[in-house]
């Protein structure tokens, strides 16, 4: 089992608590429980059942089944086919929210595998997790009524992730997509829970990471990742894992 926690954290929203992932052996229980924030399990493998105040909910490989604050659950592997998956506590203004939610559901399996990556590397990034948080929220709630709307915008975040080596200006973004930046800016933070600027910036951070890890030297990291100024490169390195940008601080 693995499991990263995360303490002293504010978002008026959302504030990942913790993540983790676990492959479960045959018939292995968890509970009866309370727990003081919600919870999201991604099964990626496997199935199980959970049991709470409504009944007895089956949950196979795909779905993803919810534990809700203050609600006494208990959740079970399957005997023959045990389940596996990743999840993801949670507090915040707005995690009342899935009090309305059904118990089980379907979330993107590439949020899935994202956010099973990001455990598995060890990423202790906060920001991350609450992307992906913010992601699967919209699947849930809005996603299914604005089919159009979360095509647009998810081209907008693709055409980030796969060109945040360029020199990507996301006034230049708003106008291939036809849209005004101050609009483009509120429906990514709706979408993603952050700014596109704030995406575009933790997207570099996360590649040079892996970079210094493989020797490259911090300018050679800086400008594969699309800074033009080493100096700037470090002290929003620093400012984001709170290490300067040497090999030494890559773990």
């Amino acid at each position: 089992m693995k499991i990263i926690y995360f303490s002293g954290l504010e978002n008026k929203d959302f504030s990942p608590k913790l993540v983790g992932h676990y492959a479960c052996p045959s018939s292995n229980t968890f509970g009866p429980h309370v727990r003081d924030h919600h919870i999201l399990h991604c099964v990626i493998k496997g199935k199980g059942v959970l049991i709470n105040s409504r009944g007895t909910h089956p949950v196979s490989k795909g779905e993803t089944f919810l534990i809700r604050k203050d609600e006494k659950t208990t959740y079970i592997a399957d005997k023959d086919d045990p389940w596996e998956y990743v999840w993801i506590g949670f507090y915040g203004s707005r995690a009342k929210e899935f009090d309305d939610a059904p118990d089980v559901f379907k979330t993107p399996a590439e949020l899935d595998m994202k956010l099973l990556e990001h455990v598995d590397r060890d990423i202790k990034s906060a920001d991350i997790y609450l992307s992906i948080l913010y992601e699967m929220t919209y699947h849930i709630f809005e996603a299914e009524n604005n089919p159009q709307d979360d095509e647009w915008i998810r081209n907008v975040h693709r055409a980030i992730k796969y060109n945040y080596m360029q020199d990507i200006s996301i006034s230049g973004l708003a106008a291939e997509f036809g849209f005004e930046r101050s609009y483009l800016y509120r429906a990514f933070k709706e979408r993603y829970g952050m700014s596109p600027k704030e995406y575009l910036t933790i997207t570099r951070l996360e590649k040079s990471k892996w970079l210094l890890s493989q020797g490259y030297s911090v300018a050679e990291s800086a400008y594969m990742v699309g800074y033009s100024d080493p100096f700037s490169f470090s002290k929003a390195y620093k400012k984001h894992f709170g290490v300067a940008p040497s090999h030494d601080d890559i773990s």
